[in-house]
Parts: C-alpha cells; structure tokens; sequence
C-alpha cells in the first residue's frame, strides 16, 4: 500500500530534505497552491466545520463523555493534518466507530482514562507506522470490514433509541438495550417522542435534498439546496435548541437536554498517568489493565478505517499506509494533551470535502477554527441542545452503514464470505465489536488454511494414440504444492492413476506458484509408488519457480518439463534419450 510514484528529487538535494519533503506533503503541494485552490478550500472548509460541529457533540454524548470532549477531539486532528496529511478529503476527529469502541473501554472508568486511551492509541500508532505494519491492515476482508461496519451501527442505533424516548440508562449491547426499554416503557416521554420523530423526520428530508433534480440553468438554486442538505445537522441542531431555549422551563422541562458544557479552550498538559477515583488511586498499570484490549483494538480499527477512507478518495492510486499511520498517530498524541477522545478519518465528513471541491488538506484549517470558534463563543448555548435531536443526528448518520449490497452481491458469488459477514455481524450485535473483528478475522484465516490444505485439483484424462493403454490422467493442481496439502493431493492423484492402470500419470504444473521441498520428497515416493503398478509420473508445464523445488528429484523423468500441454508431455517422455540419461520409460508400457 505504498505510493508507487514518489515526487522526482534533484540529485544535490540532502536525504533530510527528501525525507521532510516525504513526511511533511505540505511542503509539496503548498508550491502550486493558488488563489482558486484557496477559495474552494474556504467553501469546503467551513461546510465541513458546520457539519463537525454538531457531530462532535453527538459523537461525545455517544462515548458517554462530557459534550466539549467532542469538540476538544475535532480541532487537532483536522489541523495537523494539513501539514502531513496525503488524502485532501480525510477529515481526522471523532467518529461514530471511535465513539463505541472508547465508550466500551471505558465505560465506568475515570475520565482521564479516556485520555490515557487517546495517547496510548496513538502510541501504538506511531509504532505501526514506523515499523512499516500497514499490511496487517490486509488481513481484515470486506467482508470483515462490512459486517463489523454494520453491526456498530445497528448497536449505535439501538443506544440511541432511548434519547428519542427519554430514557436515561447504561447498556452496551443490543439486547440489553431492548431490555432496558421494555423495563422502562410507562417512563417514555411523549415530548422526547415527537422533537425525536420530528428531527429524524427532517434530517431525511434534507438529505434527499442534494439529490432533487434542478434545471441546468438554475445553479445557484442546486447550490443552495446542497449547501442546506450537508448542513442540515447544524440546522436541525440550531433548531432544536432555539425550540428548547424559547420553551425553557427549569421547573417542568418540555424535552430532556443536554446540560452544561464547559467553555472555553482546553488546558494544555500531559496525558494523566495516574489517576485518583473515590478513594483509591490507580497507578499507570492499574489504568493500563482496566484499558485492557482497548488498547491493541482501537489502534487497530483506528488504521483500518483511516486506510481504507483514503484509499476509497485517492483517485485510484496508491495510498502511503505509513504516512496515513504516523499521521494518525500523531493526531491522537497531540489530541491527548488537550483531553481528545480517540480520532480517526470520518467517511461522511470526507464524502462532503469531496462533493464541496476540495483542493488540498488545508480546508481543514477553516473547519478546525470553526470548531474553536464555537468553544470559546456559544458553548453556553449548547445547553439547550435537546438529547432527542443528539439522538437524532447519530441513528441519521450511522443508519445508512448498514450494508445491504454486499449480502445480494457474496449470496451469487461467495457464500463462504457471505457466512464471514454473518458470523461478524452477529458476534458484534450480540457480544462486542472486537471480538466481531477477531472472530472474523479468524474465519477468513480459516477459509484460506482450508483452501491451502485442501487445493482445487482438476482431473481430466487424456487419449494416447494405441499401445496397451488408450487414456492417461491428468492431474493439475493449483496455487500452492507443500508440506501442508502434498500428501493429500498425491493420494487423490494416485486413486486416479489406479483407475488407469498401467497408463502413466501427467501432473500438471501450470498452476502451481510454489512447490517446496517437501512436496517433491511427497512426489518421489508417489513415482515409486507408481512404479509397483508398471505407471510412470510425468511432470511438465513446469514454471522457473516450481523447478527450483524439483531439482531435488532423482527417479523423475525431467525431459517432459518445458512441455505446454499433456500431448506435448506425452511426446516428450517417449522420445528415446541418450544412455547417461537412463531408458525413458523404465518399468512403463512399452506403447506409450
């Protein structure tokens, strides 16, 4: 996953300023930056910070943190990036899958906890980056990837249910949540009910907005109502909460909000490694043992999803996987000392930098001032931001992750993949989404032991011009030929010889990308084997490749190698041979 092309660098040019030029892009794209890229990075950047906002805020009532938390978490990465981001769409800050990961790992544990988890992350990150470590990225299968996508929505949905109702309680998966409602049902609250409904309701319709066909000659019609469908969760939210403040009634609420934020900027420091809760202080492996697998899990999904977005907005080249891994990192370090939650590349927020014109990374430095802006100006007015509407926003957002395609699209091409989507999407509903993650991963592990312990093996017969035989097997192994799969690909071979009797066996090499050593020991003895039954193995279409591994071979005929074909093959091994060669057809027929 590195980039192929790498910009062409003067031969007096120092390593350092090669490897600044590689590890900080600005210095490359900000060369023939101008005043329409600067423009359209304005336009993209402040749609974005609209967008942020409000997310930020349902992203950190997601992870059960205090609502400036998101805000804390949505500045830093988009700024830093700038500077050493490759992709100009990816958008660093927290993010729905962040938000459940984080509030999994930390439920019930301090807030500083939180913290430590954002600059271990990152940590782990770093150390990913630098040890060149994108490829265990690969070992994550769309499959995987869809069913973990889909079954964190479905459990951020179901976690939401309850804003749009007005309850208030704590469950982590989706059955404890329908539980917890049933239990609470006669304690629903009809004007939760209605402003949820009406949000939710809304924030659809806006969404199809964008989509409405316009007359070519009315543009700036088109403009606007794309620029109110990717703002809509900033109107809805504004909305909400002007409804909320102008019906305030701190003796009998109408809805549920969602209480004071702190304001202003975050204190710069560094990330707690101790911590006091109640009264019992928890040392720095105490905090680290209650993260638990948190902290390899959330590095983890931290790279894939952050990968796999540049990937998908990186016009079809290829994508550095060790700069987007140190970036990433970076952000989350850096994000620790002003108390982020974990961070990493937004789907959404990076599909809108897209369809604003995004031009270079540097539209987040817009976004990120929005978001500060909104910190140290209205946070007190995010008092009134009605729960129901945070609610709202999240199951909008997350409910179009739910992959329906790719169900249709594995069920007529690969059940067995089919059957990896299903087995992650229910481990991560019922249980929890790292281990949906493992256990899919494994399974697709398992698929491909499978597939090597027991290789497609194509077996045909082919017809001899006369002799005391008239057809020959043929038996043409594919992908690999070794110590795992040999013996049970020569026993298959030798119950389709026998059917042949005293005809010889040709295997096939044609597919075969690798034979080691012991799988031609394994062949050795199926030619001895073959030569109690007065048979002969016949070894042609032989790669370069495969040959290194068959020069161990003594009592093999090697004439018939370079042969394409199994007819070829046959007349390779009944052409007479010189004497230091040996007879060809030693102990065969003697019409072949």
């Amino acid at each position: 996953m590195e980039i192929i092309e790498e910009t062409p660098y003067s031969k007096g040019e120092s390593a350092w300023l090669r490897i600044a030029r590689r590890r900080l892009p600005i210095l490359e794209w900000a060369r023939r930056y101008d005043r329409m890229a600067a423009v359209a990075d304005l336009v993209a950047g402040v749609t974005l910070g609209l967008m942020l906002v409000p997310q930020s805020l349902a992203y950190a009532s997601l992870a059960g943190l205090p609502l400036q938390y998101g805000l804390y978490s949505s500045y830093i990465g988009t700024i830093l990036y700038v500077f050493v981001g490759t992709v100009k769409e990816v958008s660093i800050g927290p993010t729905s899958l962040m938000a459940l990961l984080t509030l999994q790992t930390c439920r019930h544990l301090p807030l500083e906890c939180v913290v430590l988890l954002t600059f271990l992350s990152g940590c782990v990150v770093l150390l990913m980056g630098v040890l060149r470590l994108g490829c265990l990225v690969q070992l994550i299968s769309p499959s995987v990837t869809s069913g973990f996508t889909s079954a964190t929505a479905v459990i951020i949905m179901a976690s939401q249910v309850k804003g749009l109702l007005g309850l208030s309680f704590t469950a982590e998966t989706l059955l404890e949540n329908v539980q917890e409602i049933i239990a609470r049902w006669n304690d629903i609250r009809l004007g939760d009910c209605l402003l949820g409904a009406t949000c939710c309701t809304v924030l659809l319709v806006l969404r199809k907005l964008k989509d409405l066909k316009v007359s070519p000659k009315r543009l700036r019609l088109q403009k606007t109502l794309w620029l109110i469908s990717i703002s809509r969760n900033a109107l809805v939210v504004t909305v909400a909460a002007i409804f909320a403040y102008c019906s305030y009634n701190p003796s009998k609420l109408l809805v549920k909000l969602s209480g004071y934020v702190e304001p202003g900027l975050p204190s710069l420091a560094l990330p707690p490694f101790s911590v006091t809760s109640g009264n019992h202080t928890l040392s720095f492996s105490e905090m680290v043992h209650e993260l638990g697998s948190g902290l390899l899990m959330i590095p983890f999904v931290m790279v894939l999803a952050n990968i796999a977005i540049a990937k998908a907005f990186s016009g079809g080249g290829r994508v550095d996987a060790t700069q987007e891994m140190l970036t990433l990192g970076l952000c989350n370090v850096v994000g620790a000392l002003v108390h982020a939650m974990p961070t990493c590349g937004a789907f959404t927020r990076s599909a809108v930098s897209h369809s604003s014109g995004v031009r270079s990374p540097a539209a987040g430095l817009y976004s990120g001032i929005i978001t500060l802006l909104a910190l140290m100006f209205i946070t007190p007015y995010f008092y009134y931001i009605p729960k129901a509407c945070i609610s709202s926003v999240l199951i909008c957002a997350v409910m179009f992750m739910v992959d329906f395609d790719i169900v249709g699209r594995l069920w007529r091409t690969s059940k067995s993949e089919l059957m990896v989507l299903v087995l992650t999407f229910v481990i991560g509903v019922t249980m929890t989404v790292e281990l949906a993650v493992l256990a899919g991963a494994f399974a697709n592990l398992a698929m491909l032991l499978r597939a090597l312990m027991v290789p497609p093996l194509h077996l045909h017969t082919v017809k001899s011009g006369g002799g005391e035989w008239c057809a020959a097997a043929v038996c043409a192994p594919a992908m690999m030929l070794v110590y795992v799969n040999a013996e049970g690909v020569c026993r298959r071979a030798l119950a389709a010889a026998a059917r042949l009797a005293p005809a010889p066996l040709l295997l096939d090499c044609g597919r075969l990308a690798r034979l080691d050593v012991s799988a031609a020991q394994i062949l050795q003895r199926l030619a001895k084997k073959l030569k109690t039954t007065k048979q002969q193995l016949i070894i042609f279409n032989v790669s370069p490749e495969v040959a290194q591994g068959l020069e161990c071979l003594q009592d093999i005929d090697k004439s018939a190698f370079r042969a394409t074909t199994a007819s070829e093959a046959l007349a390779a091994a009944a052409r007479p041979r010189d004497d230091e060669a040996g007879p060809l057809l030693a102990d065969g027929p003697e019409h072949a």
